[in-house]
């Protein structure tokens, strides 16, 4: 059942009889589904902070096996689907039916995060991605290239000071993504690797502070009890860097205009968009709307960039052999171009494959969600579905499945050459989403990382050791994956 097709009566018997069975399950929405706990539903380990969300939706997608299972979070009902074929529907087909993600948003509460792509809906959303779509081409990311060098160079020079050392990579690496993506959306050096006590980390880390218990409560809520944030005027980012930050774009932004300054990063593309923008348009690229994108592409860029690049430094401490080919093709490609060019690193085919199993290990989300505009029925298997019915999408699940990845906890980048890409069953591999709402920045996103990696490998070994956690140990507090007691690696000059 797990390729779907039209279902044979025989098969809708068998959904029955798992929706009637006594393995704790109840009916909703007729599936099979988790017996939900007093008010916590299906969250509940997860409420308490017993267990990563990561690890509770690959439970949850690994107890069934039918296209989709019912769980309730708090006292939301959801639709779980694990199924490629219907989530091709959701996803891309019927795009028109699930447009919005369920994520609360309230512009009188919190309009920077109204006015992003991953929360506004509708018209909205579509007018934004149309503004925002030409921003993000090839073309113009190689522009900001130049840039993302110059902080290549100084994350190098930063391992050269520790040469021989233990250092904790997860703080090295938000070192780094602060500064290069700092320096192309806000059009500023920051110099965080270059400052060990720089106040624009110190504001990075607070603006979406995953260790603030607080924090991490206003970003569940936005996902799962949208209706808290507007009674306790939740913001998703903290307001008091979101303010800092706004007021040094506005500034900048000024001073871009007032002496002609031409950087070829993030600001001066959004400023173009906001000259380009007249009041005769339907949807007018105003302050709030310019500042927003730069500010959501600054707080969901640093610490998702980051936390991929430790992970793929970890993976590769663990398996030497790997890092080793990897180094080779990063010298080859290097040597063949004179330089870390733009065109270098995109020939760089195998440190794309350890990026792309990096992601597939460790997604930059452990799940989509999405809301079902109108009464919808999945024609394959007769179920139907209400309007605003919630859907949850088991990346994580999805990612760790023995059909679509054999031995999943191995690291394998060859499950990424040309040969083998092309056998991946569609919509089982979902880093960045998929479909109209994919996202925007992950041509930048895995430029970033590719640089870095590129950077760090050329000419330093990373190891592990005593203090390096073997398996990892997920912090259950944190939204994203991250763990507990940091990622300790030696770093050693070859």
């Amino acid at each position: 059942m797990r390729h779907l097709r039209p279902f044979c009566n025989r098969e809708k018997e068998m959904v029955q009889s798992e929706v009637n069975s006594e393995t704790q399950v109840s009916v909703i929405y007729g599936v099979p589904n988790e017996k939900p706990f007093f008010i916590f539903g299906s969250f509940y380990d997860v409420a308490l902070r017993k267990k990563h969300i990561f690890h509770k939706i690959r439970e949850i997608y690994n107890k069934f096996s039918t296209p989709y299972v019912g769980i309730y979070i708090f006292n939301q009902p959801t639709l779980v689907i694990r199924s490629p074929e219907l989530l091709k529907k959701v996803l891309v087909k019927d795009f028109d039916k699930f447009i919005n993600r369920k994520v609360a948003a309230n512009e009188a509460v919190d309009p920077i995060s109204f006015h992003t792509l991953f929360s506004s809906k509708n018209d909205n959303w579509r007018n934004l991605r149309a503004k925002m779509s030409p921003v993000f081409t090839s073309g113009k990311i190689k522009l900001m290239f130049p840039l993302m060098k110059e902080c290549g160079s100084d994350l190098v020079n930063y391992i050269k000071k520790h040469n021989g050392e233990v250092i904790e990579a997860r703080e090295v690496t938000k070192k780094y993504a602060v500064d290069i993506i700092f320096s192309c959306a806000f059009g500023i050096n920051s110099y965080c690797l270059k400052n060990d006590n720089s106040g624009i980390l110190q504001i990075a880390t607070q603006l979406v502070d995953f260790n603030s218990v607080k924090r991490n409560i206003s970003i569940f809520c936005f996902f799962f009890m949208p209706k808290l944030v507007d009674i306790f005027r939740l913001t998703f980012a903290d307001k008091q860097a979101s303010d800092y930050l706004m007021n040094i774009f506005n500034t900048t932004m000024e001073e871009r205009r007032k002496n002609a300054i031409v950087r070829n990063d993030l600001i001066d593309m959004l400023h173009n968009l906001k000259e380009n923008s007249t009041d005769k348009s339907d949807y007018t690229f105003d302050d709030i709307k310019v500042a927003a994108q730069a500010l959501s592409f600054f707080s969901a860029g640093n610490d998702t960039t980051s936390l991929t690049i430790t992970f793929a430094l970890y993976e590769l401490a663990l398996n030497t052999d790997i890092q080793d080919r990897l180094r080779e093709d990063i010298r080859k490609h290097h040597d063949a171009h004179g330089d870390f060019t733009y065109e270098a690193i995109q020939d760089m085919k195998y440190l794309d494959m350890v990026l792309c199993e990096t992601l597939r290990k460790y997604p930059l989300t452990n799940f989509l969600n999405r809301e079902c505009e109108t009464k919808y029925t999945f024609e394959e298997s007769g179920l139907t579905i209400d309007k605003g019915t919630s859907i949850l999408i088991p990346v994580a699940g999805l990612h760790y499945d023995e059909e679509y990845f054999p031995n999943p906890e191995k690291f394998d980048p060859e499950r990424f050459s040309d040969e083998n890409k092309s056998k991946i069953v569609a919509y089982t591999y979902l880093p960045f989403g998929d479909g109209p709402r994919v996202c925007i920045g992950q041509r930048f996103a895995m430029l970033v990382s590719k640089v870095s990696l590129a950077y760090i490998l050329k000419d330093f070994a990373v190891k592990k050791t005593n203090s390096t956690t073997v398996p990892l140990q997920l912090d259950p507090g944190a939204i994203f994956l991250a763990n507990k007691n940091g990622v300790h690696l030696k770093v050693d000059k070859v």
